[in-house]
């Protein structure tokens, strides 16, 4: 049996003019704008816990070494340690950590690049919503169209910098 290209199977939808254009520049790059912009939450906080547990431990080793401080004194210095180094870690970057949500981090997006004109949070919530009552389809696929053309030129590493962390890791690499 041959596939010409006029046959159709039963299985597969039916292509027409009004078909939603795909979204795969669209998708890929804002979810891999929001996977490099929880890596840098889950960094700066791992940076924050080293930069303040480090000098915190040697503090208490040093307080413990000169006073021989029994075990409870031991236990509190050491609950101080951890308390105050996630504490900051939490307050340095995992608090900003969050589930994927495609309009918030097409907000960053255009934010980060301008002229885009909201057009990329439009694209995503065209796209996430049925057909609306009064609009026009043609409005709507030139829309994620363009949207589509934006996101191939948007480049994660550009729009997420990690250069804020050049600071921390090299006071975390001192200690």
């Amino acid at each position: 049996m041959t596939n010409s290209p006029n046959i159709q199977h039963a299985n597969a939808p039916a292509m027409s003019a009004t078909t939603s254009p795909q979204f795969d520049h669209l998708d890929a790059r804002i979810h891999a704008v929001w996977k490099r912009t929880q890596l840098l939450h889950v960094s700066a906080g791992f940076l924050a816990l080293f930069r303040w547990a480090i000098p915190l431990f040697l503090v208490g080793m040093t307080i413990d070494w000169m006073t021989y401080m029994p075990t409870p004194g031991r236990v509190v210095i050491l609950g101080v340690v951890l308390v105050v180094s996630l504490y900051k870690a939490w307050h340095c970057g995992w608090r900003h950590l969050c589930a994927f949500d495609a309009t918030h981090t097409a907000l960053r997006i255009e934010k980060h690049h301008g002229g885009l004109e909201s057009l990329l949070v439009s694209a995503i919530q065209l796209r996430d919503s049925d057909a609306v009552a009064g609009a026009s389809e043609a409005l709507r696929d030139r829309t994620c169209r363009l949207a589509e053309e934006a996101a191939s030129n948007v480049q994660p590493k550009e729009t997420v910098s990690y250069q804020r962390l050049r600071h921390p890791a090299l006071i975390a690499l001192a200690l």
